[in-house]
């Protein structure tokens, strides 16, 4: 390399290095204070067609989990029926999963069995850490069947967590995991209508993207 050229690469590095290094900072300044979710929260609706009270239909399921997947701790939200540990007609039911093991449930005491057509239930559901732990809570619920539900705090279910944040949930998890578990042709949709994130600098993301779960066609 004869001298002009070695004079160019020397001035070539002394104006780029500083922009490299200053694009270096930056990106692992933006890691270093990047604001975890603390809070996830999704509006849930579901239109019935015709149930039929006789064969306990529709039964729906909708699945939360706090990472992008359910091969660890998740939770699922049973309605018109209980899964486990016995199968029981009508009602509102949570569990917490370790992968395929059931680790707790609550059950609603009212155990009403669906039988108005063209009912609509609304509900939100949550993941967030109370006191260190991780919780799932459904509330904010109405419906024709049960009347207004999870106002008082109750159904809920707590946990160990060895993650201090939510950032890798998924709401895509929650679609592909949900839906009519019996009697699918007695809904008209099942559908996340809003999710919110709430992050660690106390900001709240809202997502009003309407996601489908299940929706009759004609």
């Amino acid at each position: 390399m004869n001298k002009s050229a070695r004079v160019f690469v020397c001035r070539w590095i002394t104006r780029v290095l500083p922009l490299f290094l200053t694009v270096a900072l930056l990106s692992v300044a933006r890691t270093a204070f990047a604001d975890d979710i603390l809070r996830v929260e999704e509006d849930w609706e579901l239109v019935l067609g015709n149930p039929d009270a006789n064969s306990v239909g529709p039964q729906i399921v909708t699945t939360m989990s706090p990472r992008g997947g359910i091969d660890g701790t998740f939770f699922t939200l049973e309605l018109n029926h209980r899964s486990a540990p016995t199968w029981t007609p009508g009602g509102i039911t949570i569990h917490r999963w370790n992968a395929d093991w059931r680790m707790a449930s609550y059950d609603r005491a009212d155990r009403s069995v669906m039988t108005t057509n063209n009912e609509t239930v609304t509900w939100t559901q949550a993941l967030y850490f109370d006191n260190g732990q991780l919780a799932y809570k459904v509330f904010n619920g109405t419906s024709t069947t049960w009347g207004s539900f999870g106002y008082t705090g109750t159904v809920k279910l707590l946990c160990s967590y060895g993650t201090p944040n939510f950032n890798t949930y998924s709401p895509d998890i929650s679609v592909a995991q949900s839906g009519a578990a019996f009697a699918g042709n007695r809904v008209q949709s099942l559908k996340i209508k809003q999710i919110r994130t709430t992050l660690s600098n106390g900001q709240v993301q809202t997502d009003s993207t309407e996601r489908i779960v299940q929706q009759l066609v004609d």
